[in-house]
């Protein structure tokens, strides 16, 4: 018989989501959004500062690197540095989010997770699996148009069984 105590029951993941107060700090002048407050106070709490803001063409390669995996051309940090309106660094992110390349580096992340290959890794010879690329290029494609998260799981399950609009787009989910 399974009992679950007390303890197991107080974990975190298991309350009921509530609005939490946003922490006072010393040094409001860092903080642009409520997620900065709670960030700085719990530096605060280990006596650390933020560090300085990171100059704008080490912004775009963190943001390159993170996003796509590739560092920015130099067409881009040209571009970029050229930039002095506001909304420069969110037309980084927006670029980055819209190539492929976003799906292929994330997608790395779930086809690992699924223990995906496009072969039986025979160390005599090749034994590729049929139409594995379909699967690999259907996680990817599912990436970057930002397939909702419980559809992309569905998918994989029963995309057969799915109504939608266009059911091609869900079949390749089977494929692994």
């Amino acid at each position: 018989e399974f009992l679950i105590t007390p303890a197991q029951r107080a974990f975190w993941s298991f309350q009921p989501i509530r609005r939490v107060p946003i922490p006072k700090v010393s040094d409001s002048s860092w903080v642009i959004s409520s997620i900065d407050a709670f960030v700085l106070s719990k530096l605060e709490a280990q006596q650390l500062k933020p560090v300085r803001e990171a100059d704008k063409q080490t912004l775009i390669r963190r943001a390159s690197f993170d996003l796509i995996g590739l560092p920015p051309t130099q067409e881009e940090v040209d571009t970029f540095l050229q930039d002095s309106s506001s909304g420069a660094y969110a037309k980084v992110v927006d670029r980055l989010l819209a190539s492929p390349r976003y799906g292929e580096r994330w997608g790395r992340y779930w086809l690992d997770v699924a223990r995906y290959s496009d072969d039986q890794l025979n160390s005599t010879h090749d034994e590729p699996y049929p139409n594995a690329f379909r699967y690999r290029n259907w996680g990817i494609q599912a990436f970057n148009e930002d397939m909702p998260y419980d559809l992309f799981i569905k998918a994989q399950i029963a995309g057969d069984q799915l109504e939608a609009v266009d059911e091609s787009k869900l079949i390749p989910g089977l494929g692994f």
